[in-house]
Protein backbone atom coordinates (compact mmCIF):
# COMPACT_ATOMS: atom_id res chain seq x y z
CA UNK A 1 0.00 0.00 0.00
CA UNK A 2 1.66 3.52 -0.89
CA UNK A 3 0.03 5.95 1.15
CA UNK A 4 -1.85 9.02 0.06
CA UNK A 5 0.42 11.25 2.24
CA UNK A 6 3.63 9.91 -0.25
CA UNK A 7 1.86 10.64 -3.26
CA UNK A 8 1.55 13.64 -2.01
CA UNK A 9 4.98 14.38 -1.35
CA UNK A 10 6.44 12.57 -4.66
CA UNK A 11 4.05 14.63 -6.57
CA UNK A 12 5.80 17.74 -5.23
CA UNK A 13 8.83 16.08 -5.58
CA UNK A 14 8.26 15.72 -9.30
CA UNK A 15 6.80 19.46 -9.73
CA UNK A 16 10.26 21.26 -8.45
CA UNK A 17 12.41 18.22 -9.75
CA UNK A 18 13.32 20.21 -13.17
CA UNK A 19 12.17 17.30 -15.43
CA UNK A 20 8.26 18.22 -15.17
CA UNK A 21 8.70 21.43 -18.06
CA UNK A 22 10.17 18.96 -20.46
CA UNK A 23 7.38 16.58 -20.42
CA UNK A 24 4.84 15.13 -23.46
CA UNK A 25 2.05 13.22 -22.23
CA UNK A 26 -1.05 11.58 -24.18
CA UNK A 27 -4.35 10.95 -22.53
CA UNK A 28 -6.87 8.85 -24.32
CA UNK A 29 -10.41 8.95 -21.95
CA UNK A 30 -9.39 11.80 -19.71
CA UNK A 31 -13.02 14.33 -20.26
CA UNK A 32 -14.14 12.60 -17.54
CA UNK A 33 -13.59 10.04 -14.36
CA UNK A 34 -9.92 9.01 -13.01
CA UNK A 35 -8.32 9.85 -16.46
CA UNK A 36 -9.77 13.73 -15.92
CA UNK A 37 -8.60 13.63 -12.41
CA UNK A 38 -5.09 12.62 -13.82
CA UNK A 39 -4.98 15.10 -16.47
CA UNK A 40 -5.72 17.94 -13.65
CA UNK A 41 -3.01 16.91 -11.67
CA UNK A 42 -0.51 16.61 -14.53
CA UNK A 43 -1.78 20.17 -15.42
CA UNK A 44 -0.96 21.37 -12.06
CA UNK A 45 2.18 19.58 -11.04
CA UNK A 46 3.75 19.47 -14.63
CA UNK A 47 4.06 23.27 -15.21
CA UNK A 48 5.41 24.24 -18.80
CA UNK A 49 4.79 20.59 -20.22
CA UNK A 50 2.71 19.96 -22.82
CA UNK A 51 -0.39 17.59 -23.31
CA UNK A 52 -2.71 15.94 -26.27
CA UNK A 53 -6.33 14.75 -24.99
CA UNK A 54 -8.05 12.67 -27.17
CA UNK A 55 -12.36 12.55 -27.12
CA UNK A 56 -15.04 13.00 -29.02
CA UNK A 57 -16.25 16.60 -28.62
CA UNK A 58 -13.86 19.86 -28.28
CA UNK A 59 -16.36 22.30 -28.30
CA UNK A 60 -17.96 20.01 -25.24
CA UNK A 61 -14.36 19.95 -23.90
CA UNK A 62 -13.34 23.75 -24.24
CA UNK A 63 -14.46 24.66 -20.42
CA UNK A 64 -12.14 21.98 -19.31
CA UNK A 65 -9.27 22.96 -21.68
CA UNK A 66 -9.60 26.71 -20.55
CA UNK A 67 -9.06 25.81 -16.74
CA UNK A 68 -5.97 23.47 -17.73
CA UNK A 69 -4.73 26.11 -19.14
CA UNK A 70 -5.63 28.51 -15.89
CA UNK A 71 -3.77 26.14 -13.55
CA UNK A 72 -0.60 25.84 -16.58
CA UNK A 73 -0.38 28.84 -17.95
CA UNK A 74 3.45 27.89 -19.70
CA UNK A 75 1.95 24.43 -20.72
CA UNK A 76 0.40 23.39 -24.02
CA UNK A 77 -3.07 21.62 -24.28
CA UNK A 78 -3.71 19.96 -27.81
CA UNK A 79 -7.23 18.50 -28.31
CA UNK A 80 -7.28 15.87 -30.63
CA UNK A 81 -11.23 15.63 -31.52
CA UNK A 82 -12.40 11.74 -33.01
CA UNK A 83 -14.05 8.44 -31.59
CA UNK A 84 -11.52 6.12 -30.48
CA UNK A 85 -13.31 2.69 -30.41
CA UNK A 86 -12.30 3.11 -34.41
CA UNK A 87 -9.00 2.32 -34.75
CA UNK A 88 -8.78 4.03 -37.63
CA UNK A 89 -9.55 6.77 -35.99
CA UNK A 90 -6.59 5.60 -33.75
CA UNK A 91 -3.57 5.74 -36.36
CA UNK A 92 -4.86 9.17 -37.37
CA UNK A 93 -4.46 10.23 -33.82
CA UNK A 94 -1.46 8.90 -33.36
CA UNK A 95 0.01 9.86 -36.82
CA UNK A 96 -1.07 13.95 -35.63
CA UNK A 97 1.00 13.47 -32.55
CA UNK A 98 3.79 11.89 -34.55
CA UNK A 99 4.11 14.32 -36.88
CA UNK A 100 4.43 17.09 -34.20
CA UNK A 101 6.70 15.48 -31.92
CA UNK A 102 9.99 13.65 -31.42
CA UNK A 103 8.78 11.77 -27.96
CA UNK A 104 6.31 10.99 -25.64
CA UNK A 105 6.92 10.43 -22.10
CA UNK A 106 3.58 9.31 -20.75
CA UNK A 107 0.84 7.57 -22.42
CA UNK A 108 -2.59 7.21 -19.88
CA UNK A 109 -5.68 5.12 -21.22
CA UNK A 110 -8.79 5.04 -19.78
CA UNK A 111 -11.62 5.12 -21.67
CA UNK A 112 -14.86 3.07 -21.75
CA UNK A 113 -18.10 2.95 -20.69
CA UNK A 114 -20.37 0.17 -19.09
CA UNK A 115 -23.10 -1.07 -20.74
CA UNK A 116 -25.95 -4.11 -20.37
CA UNK A 117 -27.11 -6.29 -23.07
CA UNK A 118 -25.29 -7.48 -25.86
CA UNK A 119 -22.60 -6.86 -28.03
CA UNK A 120 -22.54 -3.07 -29.46
CA UNK A 121 -20.35 -3.89 -32.81
CA UNK A 122 -18.81 -0.95 -34.25
CA UNK A 123 -18.61 -0.62 -38.49
CA UNK A 124 -15.01 -2.44 -38.08
CA UNK A 125 -16.75 -5.57 -35.93
CA UNK A 126 -15.66 -4.62 -32.90
CA UNK A 127 -17.78 -4.33 -29.60
CA UNK A 128 -17.27 -1.28 -28.90
CA UNK A 129 -16.71 -1.64 -25.02
CA UNK A 130 -13.97 -4.24 -25.81
CA UNK A 131 -12.36 -2.09 -27.97
CA UNK A 132 -12.57 0.82 -25.54
CA UNK A 133 -11.02 -1.62 -23.09
CA UNK A 134 -8.39 -3.21 -24.74
CA UNK A 135 -8.04 -3.42 -28.73
CA UNK A 136 -8.23 0.52 -29.28
CA UNK A 137 -5.94 0.88 -26.01
CA UNK A 138 -3.10 -1.05 -27.37
CA UNK A 139 -3.17 0.30 -30.26
CA UNK A 140 -2.49 3.34 -29.13
CA UNK A 141 0.40 1.84 -27.05
CA UNK A 142 1.49 0.08 -30.19
CA UNK A 143 1.51 3.24 -32.83
CA UNK A 144 3.28 5.16 -29.98
CA UNK A 145 6.37 2.68 -28.80
CA UNK A 146 8.63 4.54 -31.48
CA UNK A 147 8.40 8.26 -29.61
CA UNK A 148 7.90 6.44 -26.23
CA UNK A 149 11.14 4.86 -26.59
CA UNK A 150 12.85 7.94 -27.27
CA UNK A 151 11.75 8.89 -24.12
CA UNK A 152 14.35 9.22 -20.83
CA UNK A 153 11.94 7.24 -18.54
CA UNK A 154 8.61 6.45 -20.55
CA UNK A 155 5.27 5.03 -18.92
CA UNK A 156 1.82 3.35 -20.36
CA UNK A 157 -0.06 2.60 -17.82
CA UNK A 158 -3.84 1.26 -18.80
CA UNK A 159 -6.26 1.91 -16.09
CA UNK A 160 -8.71 -1.32 -15.80
CA UNK A 161 -8.07 -4.10 -13.51
CA UNK A 162 -4.84 -4.99 -12.99
CA UNK A 163 -3.90 -8.20 -10.21
CA UNK A 164 -7.81 -8.96 -11.20
CA UNK A 165 -6.78 -11.48 -14.14
CA UNK A 166 -8.66 -15.12 -15.13
CA UNK A 167 -9.45 -17.83 -17.19
CA UNK A 168 -10.22 -16.64 -20.88
CA UNK A 169 -11.62 -18.60 -23.91
CA UNK A 170 -8.60 -18.60 -26.07
CA UNK A 171 -10.37 -19.57 -28.79
CA UNK A 172 -13.05 -16.06 -28.27
CA UNK A 173 -10.95 -13.44 -27.41
CA UNK A 174 -13.28 -11.32 -29.20
CA UNK A 175 -16.09 -12.95 -26.93
CA UNK A 176 -18.90 -13.46 -30.01
CA UNK A 177 -20.03 -16.66 -28.27
CA UNK A 178 -22.25 -16.98 -25.35
CA UNK A 179 -21.16 -12.74 -24.72
CA UNK A 180 -21.95 -11.28 -21.56
CA UNK A 181 -20.19 -8.08 -20.28
CA UNK A 182 -18.41 -9.79 -17.02
CA UNK A 183 -16.82 -12.33 -20.19
CA UNK A 184 -15.90 -9.35 -22.33
CA UNK A 185 -14.48 -7.64 -19.02
CA UNK A 186 -11.94 -10.50 -18.19
CA UNK A 187 -11.10 -10.88 -21.94
CA UNK A 188 -9.75 -7.65 -21.97
CA UNK A 189 -8.24 -7.87 -18.14
CA UNK A 190 -6.20 -11.05 -18.69
CA UNK A 191 -5.23 -9.92 -22.48
CA UNK A 192 -4.43 -6.56 -21.55
CA UNK A 193 -1.20 -7.97 -18.83
CA UNK A 194 -0.63 -10.78 -21.37
CA UNK A 195 -0.07 -8.02 -24.28
CA UNK A 196 1.74 -5.81 -22.04
CA UNK A 197 4.19 -8.68 -20.98
CA UNK A 198 4.64 -9.51 -25.03
CA UNK A 199 5.49 -5.81 -25.61
CA UNK A 200 7.90 -5.27 -22.56
CA UNK A 201 10.31 -8.29 -24.32
CA UNK A 202 10.77 -5.66 -27.76
CA UNK A 203 10.50 -2.84 -25.76
CA UNK A 204 12.39 -3.13 -22.09
CA UNK A 205 13.24 0.37 -21.65
CA UNK A 206 9.38 1.30 -21.45
CA UNK A 207 7.58 0.82 -18.23
CA UNK A 208 3.87 -0.42 -18.84
CA UNK A 209 1.93 -0.29 -15.96
CA UNK A 210 -1.74 -2.48 -15.14
CA UNK A 211 -4.48 -0.84 -12.90
CA UNK A 212 -7.30 -1.78 -10.83
CA UNK A 213 -8.31 1.63 -9.25
CA UNK A 214 -11.10 0.04 -6.98
CA UNK A 215 -13.87 1.74 -6.57
CA UNK A 216 -13.70 5.52 -6.82
CA UNK A 217 -16.65 8.03 -7.70
CA UNK A 218 -16.57 8.63 -10.96
CA UNK A 219 -20.34 7.89 -11.80
CA UNK A 220 -19.93 5.21 -14.12
CA UNK A 221 -21.29 2.54 -11.89
CA UNK A 222 -24.99 4.57 -11.36
CA UNK A 223 -24.80 5.10 -15.66
CA UNK A 224 -24.08 1.56 -15.80
CA UNK A 225 -27.36 0.54 -13.72
CA UNK A 226 -29.59 3.43 -15.78
CA UNK A 227 -28.60 1.05 -18.82
CA UNK A 228 -29.86 -2.28 -17.40
CA UNK A 229 -33.56 -3.12 -19.22
CA UNK A 230 -35.78 -6.19 -18.35
CA UNK A 231 -36.67 -7.85 -14.95
CA UNK A 232 -33.81 -6.71 -13.46
CA UNK A 233 -34.13 -2.93 -14.32
CA UNK A 234 -36.47 -2.67 -10.63
CA UNK A 235 -33.52 -4.06 -8.90
CA UNK A 236 -30.81 -1.90 -10.64
CA UNK A 237 -32.57 1.15 -9.93
CA UNK A 238 -33.26 -0.09 -6.47
CA UNK A 239 -29.35 -0.21 -6.08
CA UNK A 240 -28.82 2.95 -7.98
CA UNK A 241 -30.93 5.29 -5.63
CA UNK A 242 -30.04 3.00 -1.99
CA UNK A 243 -26.82 1.56 -2.31
CA UNK A 244 -24.68 3.01 -4.97
CA UNK A 245 -24.60 6.86 -2.45
CA UNK A 246 -23.29 3.78 0.27
CA UNK A 247 -20.62 2.60 -1.69
CA UNK A 248 -19.78 6.23 -2.74
CA UNK A 249 -19.61 7.30 0.63
CA UNK A 250 -16.00 5.42 0.85
CA UNK A 251 -14.97 5.62 -2.63
CA UNK A 252 -11.64 7.29 -3.51
CA UNK A 253 -12.45 10.11 -5.13
CA UNK A 254 -11.86 11.45 -8.49
CA UNK A 255 -8.92 13.92 -7.05
CA UNK A 256 -7.07 11.65 -4.90
CA UNK A 257 -7.30 8.90 -8.32
CA UNK A 258 -5.83 11.25 -10.03
CA UNK A 259 -2.97 12.14 -7.51
CA UNK A 260 -2.01 8.52 -7.93
CA UNK A 261 -2.27 8.78 -11.44
CA UNK A 262 0.63 11.04 -11.59
CA UNK A 263 2.26 9.10 -9.24
CA UNK A 264 2.43 6.25 -11.43
CA UNK A 265 3.26 8.22 -14.39
CA UNK A 266 6.59 9.90 -12.82
CA UNK A 267 7.40 8.16 -9.54
CA UNK A 268 11.03 6.16 -9.60
CA UNK A 269 9.10 2.93 -7.67
CA UNK A 270 7.87 1.65 -11.55
CA UNK A 271 11.08 1.68 -13.31
CA UNK A 272 11.43 -0.07 -16.73
CA UNK A 273 13.33 -3.68 -17.39
CA UNK A 274 16.14 -1.75 -19.13
CA UNK A 275 16.74 2.17 -18.55
CA UNK A 276 17.82 4.20 -20.99
CA UNK A 277 19.42 6.42 -18.74
CA UNK A 278 20.03 6.72 -14.59
CA UNK A 279 16.76 8.79 -14.40
CA UNK A 280 13.53 6.83 -13.97
CA UNK A 281 11.53 8.89 -12.18
CA UNK A 282 10.85 11.20 -9.01
CA UNK A 283 13.53 9.44 -6.15
CA UNK A 284 11.58 7.44 -4.04
CA UNK A 285 10.38 9.11 -0.51
CA UNK A 286 11.75 7.37 2.79
CA UNK A 287 9.33 4.38 3.62
CA UNK A 288 8.79 3.54 -0.11
CA UNK A 289 10.59 0.93 -2.50
CA UNK A 290 10.29 -0.30 -5.94
CA UNK A 291 7.45 -2.27 -6.99
CA UNK A 292 7.17 -5.56 -7.81
CA UNK A 293 6.94 -6.74 -11.63
CA UNK A 294 4.82 -9.07 -12.98
CA UNK A 295 8.18 -11.38 -14.25
CA UNK A 296 11.49 -11.57 -12.13
CA UNK A 297 13.69 -13.57 -14.39
CA UNK A 298 17.34 -14.79 -13.89
CA UNK A 299 16.69 -11.56 -10.93
CA UNK A 300 15.82 -9.50 -14.01
CA UNK A 301 12.39 -7.62 -13.64
CA UNK A 302 10.31 -7.07 -16.89
CA UNK A 303 9.15 -4.03 -15.89
CA UNK A 304 5.45 -5.07 -16.19
CA UNK A 305 3.55 -3.68 -13.31
CA UNK A 306 0.10 -5.55 -11.70
CA UNK A 307 -1.05 -2.53 -9.56
CA UNK A 308 -4.38 -2.53 -6.80
CA UNK A 309 -5.86 0.47 -5.89
CA UNK A 310 -3.89 1.84 -3.48
CA UNK A 311 -0.85 1.12 -6.01
CA UNK A 312 0.43 -2.08 -4.52
CA UNK A 313 1.53 -5.04 -6.54
CA UNK A 314 -0.94 -7.56 -6.86
CA UNK A 315 -0.66 -11.24 -6.36
CA UNK A 316 -0.25 -13.32 -9.44
CA UNK A 317 -3.12 -15.26 -9.24
CA UNK A 318 -3.72 -18.89 -10.48
CA UNK A 319 -3.73 -18.02 -13.90
CA UNK A 320 -1.08 -16.36 -15.76
CA UNK A 321 1.73 -18.49 -14.12
CA UNK A 322 0.46 -21.26 -16.44
CA UNK A 323 -0.71 -18.78 -19.14
CA UNK A 324 3.14 -17.91 -19.15
CA UNK A 325 4.41 -20.90 -19.56
CA UNK A 326 2.16 -21.97 -22.23
CA UNK A 327 2.75 -18.69 -24.29
CA UNK A 328 -0.52 -17.41 -24.48
CA UNK A 329 0.48 -14.15 -24.29
CA UNK A 330 1.91 -14.54 -28.02
CA UNK A 331 -1.06 -16.33 -28.94
CA UNK A 332 -2.98 -12.91 -27.72
CA UNK A 333 -1.02 -10.72 -28.97
CA UNK A 334 -1.06 -12.10 -32.69
CA UNK A 335 -4.66 -12.46 -32.24
CA UNK A 336 -4.57 -8.86 -31.60
CA UNK A 337 -2.98 -7.97 -34.30
CA UNK A 338 -5.45 -10.10 -36.68
CA UNK A 339 -8.39 -7.79 -35.30
CA UNK A 340 -6.61 -4.78 -36.08
CA UNK A 341 -5.85 -5.85 -39.52
CA UNK A 342 -9.33 -7.23 -40.16
CA UNK A 343 -10.37 -3.32 -38.52
CA UNK A 344 -8.37 -1.39 -40.73
CA UNK A 345 -9.34 -3.27 -44.07
CA UNK A 346 -12.82 -2.84 -43.87
CA UNK A 347 -12.35 0.60 -43.22
CA UNK A 348 -10.25 0.66 -46.25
Amino acid sequence: MVNISLVRKSNLDFKLSGHASSLVAVFVGATSGIGLGTLKQYAKYAQGSKAYIIGRSKSATQPLLDRLQESNPTGTFEFIQTEVSLIKNVDLACEEIKAKEKKVDILFLSPGFLAWGGRIESTEGIDVPHALRYYSRLRFAYNLLPLLTESPSPRVISILAGGKESAIDLNDLEVHNDFTFAKAAANGTTQTTLAFEELAKSYPSVTFIHKYPGFVDTGVIGRFLSTITGPLAIPATVAKWAILPIVNWFSMTIDEAGERGLFLATSARYPPSKPKTDFVGVELPQGLEVANTSVIKDGVSNGVYRLGSLDDSAPDGDVLPGYRLDNVGKTVWEETQAVWDRAISRAA
